[in-house]
């Protein structure tokens, strides 16, 4: 199947092009549309449950480490599993992996909801769970970035990613917001249902899309051979490598400081369960602006330039909320931080989604989601220091680990440039 480019497109982002045009363009292809809308369903449903369980965890154990723990339980998997993943994105049917995926954290979901209304739930059931539904995220993301580049034009590329990205974060936005709601109004237990009916209604707007077939290349080798075949692809590729490792960054970030919120909310900022939702929306509000924005660099050149500047500034925004005891101060911090958290992923996975060649995508996006598991992972660190110093002064920290890199990432810049990634 070749993917046409949409009738109103003009070829290179000319002047005739209004901002919305401009921003929306890769939801004029229909079948990038359908896969975004249940990325959307998909992900409400994840972020009321992420936001239930912590602030389950909070209620049962009032500790800063566990929450670190049971939030790190769903990215253990995704240190090892992903690889594997990979591997089966290049070789069998891409969107029948995910459609598994998301099937199976449903069925997580349902069994979660069950152990609440009964009142059976412990920690270790949550932690369980966690592990599990690391598994099936393992499989869910490199399936879904393999999908995505071949559903638009190369030229729309960012914006597609972008618009991915903006799913995952208005998901965030509103889910978070109503699970404070829905915890006062219905308690915890039927947020898990409406999170495996999210899933279900993803697999439903899949089953309606027009998926381009696996590229057969990967099958004339056996699976051993084709994950040798992506390793030491990005062994003589550092710079992939290098952005590879880089993507922890914004995830060892996000998971720490929404791992740290209950916290914030019932003891620093005191503002409860409502305040709560908002907190945790904060970030999804900012992140979607950001997006938004981004949507307006679509043929913007010089993307390493966006990664140094989100970098540092999202660990100015870490240390301004860690020393905040202001909740109308908080609130725009955590809006600045997921912006530059969202900006930072999206433009690091636009340029090696450029930079891999379709054959080899699956491997290559699947060391990416080992990266993606360890950021949060990582969290269990500074959920230790929090436990021995406060969650302020972890948080302060963190902001300093991630300017670190970033700068690092400035001398990088000539690199990029005679690699023609910026020109």
């Amino acid at each position: 199947m070749t993917v046409l480019a949409p009738p109103d497109a003009s070829p290179g982002g000319s002047d005739r092009e209004s901002y919305w045009s401009l921003t929306l363009v890769s939801l004029r292809y229909r079948d990038f549309r359908l896969v975004w809308l249940g990325s959307m369903t998909e992900h409400i449903g994840e972020f009321m449950e992420i936001a239930a369980i912590l602030w389950l965890v909070n209620q049962l154990t009032h500790s800063p480490l566990m929450l670190t723990v049971v939030t790190a339980a769903r990215f253990i998997p995704m240190m090892i599993l992903p690889i594997i993943a990979g591997v089966a994105a290049d070789r069998v049917n891409r969107r029948s992996l995910l459609m598994m995926a998301l099937l199976g954290s449903g069925f997580l979901s349902l069994c979660l909801s069950l152990l609440v209304a009964s009142g059976l739930v412990v920690v270790w059931h949550l932690i369980l769970m966690g592990l599990l539904s690391g598994v099936a995220m393992s499989f869910n993301h490199p399936a879904r970035q393999t999908i995505l580049p071949n559903l638009i034009e190369k030229k729309h590329l960012l914006n597609a990613i972008s618009l991915d990205f903006i799913s995952v974060l208005a998901a965030r936005m509103v889910g978070m917001a109503l699970a404070g709601y829905l915890m006062v109004l219905i308690g915890l237990w039927p947020i898990f249902v409406m999170r495996a009916l999210g899933c279900i209604f993803a697999v439903l707007w899949l089953r309606l899309a027009r998926i381009p077939p696996t590229p057969s290349s990967a099958k004339k080798t056996t699976a051993g051979q084709s994950l040798v075949e992506g390793f030491h692809y990005l062994r003589s590729n550092p710079v992939i490598l290098g952005l590879v490792v880089l993507y922890l960054i914004p995830w060892l970030t996000g998971n720490t400081f929404s791992s740290f919120l209950p916290v914030f909310a019932n003891d620093i900022l005191r503002v409860g369960a409502v305040g709560y939702g908002y907190l945790q929306a904060s970030p999804g509000l900012g992140a979607l602006i950001g997006l938004i924005g981004l949507t307006f660099f679509t043929y913007y050149k010089s993307k390493p330039r966006l990664l140094v500047g989100s970098g540092i500034t999202m660990g100015l925004g870490l240390i301004g909320f860690s020393a905040s005891t202001w909740p109308f101060l908080s609130l725009p911090f955590l809006m600045v931080i997921g912006a530059m958290q969202t900006v930072f992923s999206t433009v690091n996975t636009t340029i090696i989604q450029g930079l891999a060649p379709d054959e080899l995508r699956g491997r290559i996006m699947s060391w990416r989601e080992v990266a993606f598991g360890l950021g949060p992972t990582g969290g269990i660190i500074f959920g230790a220091i929090a436990q021995a110093t406060g969650v302020q002064i972890s948080l302060g920290i963190l902001g300093i680990v991630v300017i670190i890199p970033s700068l690092f990432l400035v001398a990088w810049l000539s690199r990029f440039h005679e690699m023609g990634i910026d020109s």
